[in-house]
């Protein structure tokens, strides 16, 4: 084991190693060898929180990221960016003489996996956003619909046979044992919360782990893997790391080090924290935290992109339009709200464009810029927190929007 770990350290980590601590007794981070593997994989026990603290990610988990060929989550979380709002409430603005929208509320707006100040994605989207945006191969181990099947039949009944204070010890302590990489007590946290309703832990935890090992095996046998579940379905005599092991993989701790400065591997992969979308058909480029999708459930052109830690979504639609004359129908394409008002300037500083505070379709008060360009009516939308509704981030979002003569 301490051999293998000093081949690790050796070959991932830059000369910072020198100045790093070590900390052995954290468990998130494992490898997975033998077995007739050409090449290593890792496996990690994630958090499904936005929570700063939780993307104090080790040295070793970053390099052990970096060199995957292929990123493993328990599900497909881009699925959700057309079908979900991640706020837990939609964001309320008043409206001041001149029709400027503003809010007197400065809380950071709370989220399902956070709020505000926590950083935009959650841990396990992060992984899966950065993998997209280095181009990596990304595979599911369960399908979304799966995952919230077990979730919601298991939580719903739990939570009401529980107070709300109760509920918040458990999770306070549940965090508080993932910081520390204490893979046992998270699992027996959850265990003991799940107690209260039949059958649980098993359809929750115990069966979706030995699917999620299938899945491992199948997929470790191609390339070299970087996969992230949920913490509580690493350990334990049901844990994915002792099935692995049933299966005659070696699965070995990687110690968790941390550098005082940054190192090679964490420069990397901070390069490729933004991407940037080229349309071919619709001639247009735009710059994302990350790769948009295309929502197919509309029936027009668009696409979307989702902060889910923040709960912040980022739109273009483009349809057909019938009426050059945008200044005429800006108001109702907007969807202005009483007292509210828009303004007219310039996209791309040529582009007459108007822009304002209007409702969305199922989403509340949001950021909108309109335009007209190759006969085609542009739609740009932002809505999310109190701080993002209150910032320069739709606007900065929407001057990225660059289009081209066709």
């Amino acid at each position: 084991m301490k051999i293998s770990l000093i081949i690790f350290l050796l070959t991932f980590l830059s000369p910072s190693f020198f100045s790093q601590s070590l900390i052995t007794n954290n468990q998130l981070l494992w490898q997975i060898s033998g077995n007739g593997l050409k090449k290593n994989s890792y496996l990690f026990g994630s958090y499904h929180s936005n929570d700063a603290r939780v993307f104090k990610l080790s040295d070793s988990t970053n390099a052990a990221f970096l060199n995957a060929e292929a990123v493993v989550l328990e599900a497909d979380i881009y699925q959700l960016f057309a079908e979900y709002d991640m706020r837990l409430k939609e964001v309320n603005l008043d409206f001041d003489s001149n029709g400027k929208a503003f809010t007197s509320d400065t809380k950071p707006t709370q989220t399902k996996y956070g709020n505000e100040d926590g950083r935009p994605q959650f841990l396990d989207l992060y992984f899966q956003q950065m993998a997209y945006n280095m181009g990596k191969a990304f595979f599911p181990l369960e399908t979304v619909e799966e995952q919230i099947e077990a979730f919601e039949s298991v939580y719903e009944r739990t939570a009401t046979q529980k107070n709300l204070q109760d509920l918040k010890i458990v999770q306070d302590n549940l965090f508080y044992a993932y910081l520390k990489g204490d893979i046992e007590k998270v699992r027996s946290i959850i265990q003991n919360q799940l107690n209260d309703s039949k059958n649980a832990y098993d359809r929750l935890i115990v069966k979706r782990n030995i699917n999620m090992v299938n899945g491992i095996d199948t997929l470790c046998r191609n390339k070299s893997l970087f996969v992230a579940v949920g913490c509580g379905h690493l350990a334990g005599n049901d844990g994915i790391i002792t099935l692995l092991r049933k299966k005659g993989y070696i699965v070995r701790q990687v110690f968790a080090s941390y550098s005082s400065i940054k190192t090679e591997a964490e420069q990397k992969i901070a390069k490729f924290n933004k991407f940037t979308y080229f349309d071919k058909k619709e001639k247009f480029t735009a710059v994302f935290g990350g790769k948009p999708i295309m929502d197919t459930n509309v029936n027009y052109f668009r696409l979307i992109y989702q902060e889910m830690g923040q709960g912040n979504t980022f739109v273009i639609e483009i349809e057909n339009s019938q009426n050059d004359n945008l200044a005429e129908y800006a108001a109702d394409v907007i969807d202005l709200p009483e007292k509210s008002n828009f303004t007219e300037l310039k996209h791309q500083n040529s582009i007459q464009a108007f822009e304002g505070v209007g409702y969305e379709y199922a989403a509340g008060l949001s950021w909108k810029r309109i335009f007209i360009v190759n006969g085609k009516l542009i739609k740009l939308i932002c809505y999310g927190g109190n701080k993002f509704m209150n910032s320069n981030r739709p606007q900065a979002f929407f001057n990225k929007v660059i289009f081209e003569p066709k």
